[in-house]
Protein backbone atom coordinates (compact mmCIF):
# COMPACT_ATOMS: atom_id res chain seq x y z
CA UNK A 1 0.00 0.00 0.00
CA UNK A 2 1.15 3.51 -0.75
CA UNK A 3 -0.18 6.83 0.41
CA UNK A 4 -1.87 8.82 -2.33
CA UNK A 5 0.22 11.88 -3.26
CA UNK A 6 -2.78 14.20 -3.03
CA UNK A 7 -3.45 13.46 0.63
CA UNK A 8 0.00 13.04 2.13
CA UNK A 9 -0.48 14.14 5.69
CA UNK A 10 0.68 17.47 7.03
CA UNK A 11 0.72 18.43 10.68
CA UNK A 12 -2.62 19.45 12.15
CA UNK A 13 -2.88 23.19 12.70
CA UNK A 14 -3.75 22.69 16.38
CA UNK A 15 -4.80 19.95 18.77
CA UNK A 16 -7.35 22.22 20.41
CA UNK A 17 -10.84 20.78 19.92
CA UNK A 18 -12.35 23.82 18.23
CA UNK A 19 -16.10 24.58 18.09
CA UNK A 20 -18.26 24.06 15.04
CA UNK A 21 -18.33 27.01 12.68
CA UNK A 22 -17.94 27.30 8.94
CA UNK A 23 -14.22 28.07 8.99
CA UNK A 24 -13.47 25.13 11.28
CA UNK A 25 -15.71 22.76 9.33
CA UNK A 26 -13.85 23.63 6.12
CA UNK A 27 -10.53 23.04 7.90
CA UNK A 28 -11.77 19.64 9.06
CA UNK A 29 -12.64 18.74 5.47
CA UNK A 30 -9.09 19.75 4.40
CA UNK A 31 -7.52 17.52 7.09
CA UNK A 32 -6.15 20.63 8.84
CA UNK A 33 -7.73 19.73 12.21
CA UNK A 34 -8.12 16.44 14.09
CA UNK A 35 -11.68 17.10 15.26
CA UNK A 36 -14.30 19.61 16.34
CA UNK A 37 -16.31 19.51 19.55
CA UNK A 38 -19.83 20.84 20.08
CA UNK A 39 -19.92 21.26 23.85
CA UNK A 40 -23.35 21.04 25.43
CA UNK A 41 -25.11 19.77 22.31
CA UNK A 42 -27.67 18.22 24.68
CA UNK A 43 -28.59 18.65 28.33
CA UNK A 44 -28.13 15.99 30.98
CA UNK A 45 -31.85 15.27 31.00
CA UNK A 46 -31.91 14.92 27.21
CA UNK A 47 -29.02 12.49 27.39
CA UNK A 48 -30.86 10.44 29.99
CA UNK A 49 -33.98 10.44 27.81
CA UNK A 50 -31.99 8.98 24.91
CA UNK A 51 -30.40 6.27 27.05
CA UNK A 52 -33.79 5.35 28.54
CA UNK A 53 -35.29 5.10 25.04
CA UNK A 54 -32.40 2.91 23.87
CA UNK A 55 -32.83 0.61 26.86
CA UNK A 56 -36.59 0.44 26.42
CA UNK A 57 -36.38 -0.56 22.74
CA UNK A 58 -33.23 -2.67 23.00
CA UNK A 59 -30.14 -2.62 20.78
CA UNK A 60 -30.57 -5.96 19.06
CA UNK A 61 -27.94 -5.76 16.29
CA UNK A 62 -24.18 -6.25 16.62
CA UNK A 63 -21.37 -4.99 14.43
CA UNK A 64 -19.26 -7.70 12.81
CA UNK A 65 -15.84 -6.84 14.23
CA UNK A 66 -13.36 -9.75 14.29
CA UNK A 67 -11.33 -9.98 17.45
CA UNK A 68 -13.46 -7.63 19.53
CA UNK A 69 -14.91 -9.28 22.62
CA UNK A 70 -17.77 -6.84 22.97
CA UNK A 71 -18.53 -5.30 19.55
CA UNK A 72 -20.89 -2.32 19.34
CA UNK A 73 -24.63 -2.99 19.57
CA UNK A 74 -27.05 -0.80 17.69
CA UNK A 75 -30.34 -0.23 15.91
CA UNK A 76 -30.54 1.02 12.35
CA UNK A 77 -28.44 0.03 9.34
CA UNK A 78 -24.95 0.81 8.07
CA UNK A 79 -23.82 0.55 4.48
CA UNK A 80 -20.41 -0.35 5.90
CA UNK A 81 -21.80 -3.57 7.37
CA UNK A 82 -23.26 -4.42 3.94
CA UNK A 83 -20.13 -3.60 1.94
CA UNK A 84 -19.58 -7.25 0.97
CA UNK A 85 -23.24 -7.72 0.00
CA UNK A 86 -25.27 -6.38 -2.92
CA UNK A 87 -27.16 -3.12 -3.22
CA UNK A 88 -30.37 -5.14 -3.18
CA UNK A 89 -29.39 -6.59 0.20
CA UNK A 90 -28.72 -3.17 1.69
CA UNK A 91 -31.80 -1.39 0.38
CA UNK A 92 -34.06 -4.31 1.29
CA UNK A 93 -33.37 -3.50 4.96
CA UNK A 94 -33.72 0.29 4.84
CA UNK A 95 -37.42 0.54 5.70
CA UNK A 96 -37.10 -1.81 8.67
CA UNK A 97 -34.12 0.19 9.91
CA UNK A 98 -36.19 3.38 9.83
CA UNK A 99 -38.91 1.61 11.85
CA UNK A 100 -36.28 0.70 14.47
CA UNK A 101 -35.05 4.30 14.47
CA UNK A 102 -38.53 5.69 15.02
CA UNK A 103 -39.16 3.22 17.84
CA UNK A 104 -36.35 4.91 19.79
CA UNK A 105 -36.91 8.53 18.72
CA UNK A 106 -40.65 8.34 19.40
CA UNK A 107 -39.90 7.74 23.09
CA UNK A 108 -38.01 11.05 23.36
CA UNK A 109 -39.17 14.70 23.35
CA UNK A 110 -36.17 15.70 21.20
CA UNK A 111 -34.30 14.39 18.14
CA UNK A 112 -30.46 14.53 18.05
CA UNK A 113 -30.36 14.03 14.30
CA UNK A 114 -32.70 16.89 13.46
CA UNK A 115 -30.71 19.08 15.84
CA UNK A 116 -27.51 18.31 13.95
CA UNK A 117 -29.08 18.85 10.51
CA UNK A 118 -30.30 22.26 11.69
CA UNK A 119 -26.77 23.27 12.69
CA UNK A 120 -25.32 22.29 9.31
CA UNK A 121 -28.10 24.05 7.40
CA UNK A 122 -27.43 27.21 9.41
CA UNK A 123 -23.73 26.99 8.52
CA UNK A 124 -24.47 26.63 4.79
CA UNK A 125 -27.77 28.40 4.05
CA UNK A 126 -26.96 28.50 0.34
CA UNK A 127 -26.65 24.69 0.16
CA UNK A 128 -29.02 21.80 0.67
CA UNK A 129 -28.61 19.00 3.20
CA UNK A 130 -30.74 15.97 2.38
CA UNK A 131 -30.98 12.27 3.09
CA UNK A 132 -28.93 10.37 0.51
CA UNK A 133 -30.91 8.64 -2.25
CA UNK A 134 -29.66 5.96 -4.63
CA UNK A 135 -30.89 6.14 -8.24
CA UNK A 136 -33.17 3.20 -8.90
CA UNK A 137 -33.32 2.17 -5.24
CA UNK A 138 -34.49 5.08 -3.10
CA UNK A 139 -33.54 6.47 0.26
CA UNK A 140 -30.66 5.39 2.47
CA UNK A 141 -30.84 4.83 6.19
CA UNK A 142 -29.21 7.48 8.40
CA UNK A 143 -28.82 7.58 12.16
CA UNK A 144 -27.05 4.81 14.03
CA UNK A 145 -28.16 4.57 17.67
CA UNK A 146 -25.54 2.54 19.46
CA UNK A 147 -23.62 1.30 22.48
CA UNK A 148 -19.86 1.36 21.84
CA UNK A 149 -18.82 0.32 25.33
CA UNK A 150 -16.53 -2.52 24.21
CA UNK A 151 -14.21 -0.48 22.01
CA UNK A 152 -13.61 -0.20 18.28
CA UNK A 153 -10.75 -1.56 16.18
CA UNK A 154 -8.59 0.43 13.77
CA UNK A 155 -10.50 1.36 10.61
CA UNK A 156 -11.30 4.21 8.26
CA UNK A 157 -14.65 5.12 6.73
CA UNK A 158 -14.05 5.86 3.05
CA UNK A 159 -16.99 5.35 0.70
CA UNK A 160 -14.87 5.45 -2.44
CA UNK A 161 -13.54 2.08 -1.23
CA UNK A 162 -16.44 0.58 0.73
CA UNK A 163 -19.29 1.77 -1.53
CA UNK A 164 -17.78 2.10 -4.98
CA UNK A 165 -21.02 1.42 -6.85
CA UNK A 166 -23.15 3.69 -4.65
CA UNK A 167 -23.92 7.38 -5.03
CA UNK A 168 -22.30 8.06 -1.65
CA UNK A 169 -18.91 7.13 -3.17
CA UNK A 170 -19.01 10.45 -5.02
CA UNK A 171 -18.70 12.64 -1.92
CA UNK A 172 -15.66 14.90 -1.92
CA UNK A 173 -15.67 15.23 1.88
CA UNK A 174 -16.86 12.70 4.46
CA UNK A 175 -17.33 13.83 8.05
CA UNK A 176 -18.59 11.69 10.91
CA UNK A 177 -20.25 13.10 14.01
CA UNK A 178 -20.62 11.24 17.27
CA UNK A 179 -22.94 12.30 20.05
CA UNK A 180 -22.28 10.91 23.53
CA UNK A 181 -25.16 10.45 25.95
CA UNK A 182 -23.29 8.92 28.90
CA UNK A 183 -20.47 9.99 31.18
CA UNK A 184 -17.23 8.00 30.99
CA UNK A 185 -14.57 8.17 33.73
CA UNK A 186 -10.93 7.15 33.57
CA UNK A 187 -8.89 6.31 30.49
CA UNK A 188 -11.45 4.07 28.81
CA UNK A 189 -13.63 4.99 25.86
CA UNK A 190 -11.16 7.38 24.28
CA UNK A 191 -10.82 7.65 20.50
CA UNK A 192 -7.46 7.90 18.75
CA UNK A 193 -7.47 9.62 15.35
CA UNK A 194 -4.42 9.08 13.12
CA UNK A 195 -3.36 11.90 10.81
CA UNK A 196 -2.92 9.72 7.74
CA UNK A 197 -5.95 9.81 5.41
CA UNK A 198 -6.57 6.29 4.16
CA UNK A 199 -5.48 6.01 0.52
CA UNK A 200 -4.18 2.98 -1.31
CA UNK A 201 -3.17 2.42 -4.91
CA UNK A 202 -5.69 0.20 -6.66
CA UNK A 203 -6.50 -1.18 -10.05
CA UNK A 204 -10.00 -0.82 -11.56
CA UNK A 205 -12.33 -3.30 -9.89
CA UNK A 206 -10.05 -3.98 -6.92
CA UNK A 207 -11.70 -4.17 -3.51
CA UNK A 208 -10.06 -2.33 -0.65
CA UNK A 209 -10.69 -3.35 2.95
CA UNK A 210 -11.20 -0.36 5.24
CA UNK A 211 -11.17 -2.39 8.44
CA UNK A 212 -8.47 -4.72 9.68
CA UNK A 213 -5.74 -3.26 7.48
CA UNK A 214 -2.13 -3.50 8.60
CA UNK A 215 -1.31 -1.22 11.51
CA UNK A 216 1.95 -0.33 9.77
CA UNK A 217 -0.18 2.08 7.70
CA UNK A 218 -0.40 4.45 10.68
CA UNK A 219 3.14 3.97 11.98
CA UNK A 220 4.68 7.32 12.75
CA UNK A 221 1.47 9.26 12.08
CA UNK A 222 0.52 12.22 14.25
CA UNK A 223 -2.33 11.24 16.60
CA UNK A 224 -5.04 12.99 18.56
CA UNK A 225 -6.94 11.36 21.41
CA UNK A 226 -10.33 12.68 22.42
CA UNK A 227 -12.48 11.68 25.36
CA UNK A 228 -16.25 11.27 25.12
CA UNK A 229 -18.20 13.69 27.29
CA UNK A 230 -21.87 13.44 28.16
CA UNK A 231 -23.86 15.89 26.07
CA UNK A 232 -21.10 16.64 23.55
CA UNK A 233 -20.71 15.94 19.84
CA UNK A 234 -17.29 15.26 18.35
CA UNK A 235 -16.84 15.54 14.57
CA UNK A 236 -13.85 14.33 12.55
CA UNK A 237 -12.84 13.45 9.02
CA UNK A 238 -13.64 9.75 8.72
CA UNK A 239 -10.93 9.15 6.11
CA UNK A 240 -8.44 9.38 8.98
CA UNK A 241 -7.98 5.92 10.55
CA UNK A 242 -9.43 5.80 14.04
CA UNK A 243 -10.06 3.45 16.95
CA UNK A 244 -11.32 3.63 20.52
CA UNK A 245 -10.76 1.76 23.75
CA UNK A 246 -13.27 -0.11 25.87
CA UNK A 247 -14.63 1.70 28.91
CA UNK A 248 -14.00 0.60 32.45
CA UNK A 249 -16.27 -2.06 33.93
CA UNK A 250 -19.66 -0.76 34.99
CA UNK A 251 -19.69 2.14 32.54
CA UNK A 252 -21.40 2.56 29.18
CA UNK A 253 -20.47 4.54 26.06
CA UNK A 254 -23.78 5.27 24.35
CA UNK A 255 -24.91 7.71 21.71
CA UNK A 256 -25.69 8.26 18.05
CA UNK A 257 -23.73 8.83 14.84
CA UNK A 258 -23.96 9.31 11.09
CA UNK A 259 -21.99 10.72 8.14
CA UNK A 260 -22.28 14.07 6.43
CA UNK A 261 -20.87 14.19 2.91
CA UNK A 262 -20.37 17.03 0.47
CA UNK A 263 -21.18 16.25 -3.16
CA UNK A 264 -19.23 17.72 -6.10
CA UNK A 265 -21.94 20.36 -6.59
CA UNK A 266 -21.37 21.67 -3.05
CA UNK A 267 -24.59 20.35 -1.54
CA UNK A 268 -24.63 17.94 1.40
CA UNK A 269 -26.10 14.49 1.99
CA UNK A 270 -26.28 12.31 5.09
CA UNK A 271 -26.37 8.54 5.59
CA UNK A 272 -25.04 5.79 7.84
Amino acid sequence: MQTDAVTKERAWRTHEELPLNRENFEALCRFDLPCLRITGFATDSECEELVAAMDAVGLHKTYKVPGLKQPPRYVGLTQFEKRQASKDDYFAEVDQAWHEHEAVISKMPWNPFERMWKLIRELYPECTLTLAEEPGYGRYYAGIIRDTTGGGTLHADVTMYSARDYIISQVVNQITWNFFATHVDGDGGKTTIHNRPYRVETKPGDKVEIEGFNRSYVDGAETHIYAPAKGDVVMFNSHNPHEWTAVDEGQRRMGVSSYIGRMPDGNFIYWS
